[in-house]
C-alpha cells in the first residue's frame, strides 16, 4: 500500500473512531433539559452546524478517495502500456539479433563460394538495414515513452493534490472535531448549569410563572384588564395566591395556576438503568397528581366570584407532562374527572387563552355598535329638537316679513300722502324729505322632510368602533 493510501486509510478509521466516539458521548452525558431555555436551544443548534461540517469534511474525504482510486486505475492501465512497449522492443531487438545471427551463419556458409567483396557488399547492406531498423525502433520507443510521461504526468500531480488536499481536509477534521468537543462541553456545562438551576423549588416557580405571562401577552390578552396577576382569593381556612385570574364574557373568572414539578422528572432523565427511570418517572406523574388534587381542595369555584367549576392548571413544557402520562396515561383525565382540573400545556393553554381574547373583541364589537346605535337616537333626537326651534325662527320671521309689508303698505297709503304736502309747500329742505319704503319681498326658506330624515344602519361607516373601558 502507498504511503499516500496508507494516512488516507488510518484518517478514515480515525474519523470513524471519533466520530462514534463524539456521537456515544452526546448520547450518554447530554443532560436533556427542557425544550423551553432559549440557551440550550441556540447550543443544540450550534452542535447541529458542527456535525454538518463533520459530515461535509468527511463527504471531501470520500470524494478524494475516489479521485485516487481513478488516478490509480489510470496509472495501472499507463504502465501496463510501457510493459508492452517495452516488451516490443525486446522483441524486435531479439529478432534483430536473430536476423544478424542468421545472417552471419548464411555468409559463413557461402564463404567459400562468394567473393570477398559481394560478401562485405552483403555484409554493409545488411549493417545499414540493421541500423535503420534499430533507429526506427529506437525513435518510435521515444516517442511511446514521451506519450507514456505525457499521461502519467498529470496523474503523479494529481496523486502530489491528492496527498496535499487529504493532509488538509485531515487537518480540517482535527480542528472540526476539537471545536465539536469544546461546544459538547460548553453545552455540558450550561446544560447542567440550568439543570442545577431548575432544581431549585423558587426557580422553577419563577420560571413557571414567566412562560405563563409570556403566553397571556402571546395571547392578545392585557393585564390588569382581561386578566389580573397574583390575584389573592380567601379560601377557607387562608388566602390564595393563583398566577392568573383570567375574566371570560358572561362575567366568569378562570383561575390559572402554574406548577413545574421538574425534581423526579430531572433525575429520571440522569438514571443509569430503566428500573430507576421508571420509578423517578411514577413519582414524577405521582407528583403532578398530587399538585392537581391541592388545587382542587382551594375550592377556587366559591372563592372566586364567577369561577367555573373548574381550574386550569399550567405545566410550562410538553415533555414534562409527556414523561409522567408514559408511565400514567390516565393522568389526564383522571385530574379533570376527579378534581375538576384541567392540565394544559402551553399549546394547549394558548389555544383556549387566544379563543378569550376573541370573544373580548366580538363583545367590544357589539358594544360600541350599540353605543353608536344609542349615539345615532339621541342626536336625531337633538336634531329634530333644533329643526322644530329653527321652524318655529322661521314661522316667526314670515309673521314679521308680513307685518312689515302691511305697516309700509299702509304708511304710504294713508301716512306720506299727508306728510309729501309739507315737502310740496317747502317746509321741508330736499336733505330732509322722508325716503322711499320698499315692500321686503323675500320668503323665510323652509325645512324639507329630507334633510333632517334619521340615518340608518347604511349611513353608518363600516369599521366604526368606538373606544370603552370593559367591565367584567
Amino acid at each position: 500500500m502507498e504511503p499516500t493510501a496508507a494516512i488516507v486509510a488510518v484518517a478514515t478509521i480515525v474519523g470513524i473512531i471519533v466520530g462514534g466516539g463524539v456521537a456515544l458521548l452526546l448520547r450518554r452525558r447530554s443532560a436533556p433539559a427542557i425544550d423551553a431555555p432559549g440557551e440550550l436551544t441556540r447550543l443544540s443548534v450550534q452542535l447541529e452546524e458542527r456535525e454538518r461540517e463533520v459530515e461535509q469534511v468527511r463527504y471531501e474525504r470520500d470524494a478524494a478517495r475516489q479521485e485516487r482510486d481513478s488516478a490509480r486505475r489510470e496509472l495501472v492501465t499507463a504502465q501496463t502500456e510501457l510493459a508492452a512497449v517495452k516488451a516490443d522492443h525486446r522483441a524486435r531487438t531479439e529478432e534483430l539479433a536473430a536476423a544478424r545471427a542468421q545472417l552471419d551463419n548464411q555468409f559463413k556458409g557461402l564463404a567459400a563460394g562468394v567473393l570477398k567483396e559481394s560478401t562485405e557488399t552483403l555484409l554493409k547492406q545488411a549493417r545499414e538495414q540493421f541500423d535503420s531498423q534499430r533507429q526506427l525502433t529506437a525513435a518510435e520507443l521515444e516517442q511511446r515513452t514521451e506519450a507514456i510521461d505525457s499521461l502519467v504526468g498529470p496523474i503523479r500531480e494529481s496523486l502530489e493534490k491528492l496527498g496535499q488536499r487529504t493532509g488538509e481536509i485531515e487537518k480540517e477534521r482535527t480542528g472540526a472535531y476539537e471545536r465539536l468537543t469544546t461546544q459538547v462541553a460548553s453545552l455540558q456545562k450550561v446544560a447542567g448549569s440550568l439543570s442545577e438551576a431548575l432544581r431549585s423549588p423558587n426557580i422553577r416557580g419563577q420560571w413557571a410563572e414567566q412562560e405563563l405571562g409570556n403566553i397571556l401577552e402571546l395571547a392578545g390578552l392585557q393585564q390588569h384588564i382581561d386578566y389580573y396577576p397574583q390575584h389573592t382569593v380567601p379560601v377557607p381556612g387562608s388566602v390564595a395566591r393563583p398566577d392568573a385570574v383570567v375574566s371570560v364574557p358572561g362575567g366568569l373568572k378562570v383561575v390559572i395556576d402554574a406548577k413545574a414539578p421538574l425534581e423526579n422528572y430531572l433525575k429520571a432523565h440522569e438514571a443509569d438503568d430503566t428500573r430507576r427511570e421508571l420509578a423517578l418517572l411514577t413519582n414524577h406523574a405521582t407528583a403532578i397528581s398530587r399538585h392537581a388534587k391541592e388545587l382542587s381542595e382551594r375550592d377556587y369555584d366559591a372563592a372566586v366570584a364567577g369561577s367555573p367549576d373548574f381550574v386550569l392548571m399550567f405545566v410550562p413544557a410538553d415533555p414534562i407532562l409527556d414523561a409522567a402520562m408514559k408511565v400514567q396515561p390516565t393522568l389526564w383525565e383522571q385530574a379533570w374527572r376527579e378534581h375538576r382540573v384541567l392540565i394544559a400545556t402551553p399549546g394547549l393553554l394558548l389555544a383556549f387563552l387566544r379563543t378569550v381574547a376573541l370573544a373580548w373583541q366580538q363583545q367590544d364589537m357589539q358594544k360600541n355598535a350599540q353605543e353608536i346605535a344609542d349615539l345615532g337616537k339621541e342626536l336625531y333626537g337633538r336634531l329634530r329638537t333644533f329643526a322644530e326651534h329653527m321652524h318655529g325662527v322661521g314661522k316667526g320671521l314670515d309673521q314679521a316679513l308680513t307685518a312689515y309689508n302691511k305697516g309700509v303698505g299702509s304708511l304710504e297709503s294713508r301716512v306720506l300722502p299727508q306728510a309729501r304736502r309739507f315737502e310740496d309747500l317747502g317746509a321741508v329742505s330736499d336733505a330732509r324729505r322722508i325716503p322711499e319704503l320698499a315692500p321686503v319681498e323675500t320668503t323665510v326658506r323652509a325645512m324639507s322632510g329630507q334633510e333632517t330624515a334619521p340615518a340608518t344602519e347604511a349611513d353608518i361607516p363600516p369599521g366604526s368602533v368606538l373606544p370603552h373601558k370593559r367591565s367584567a
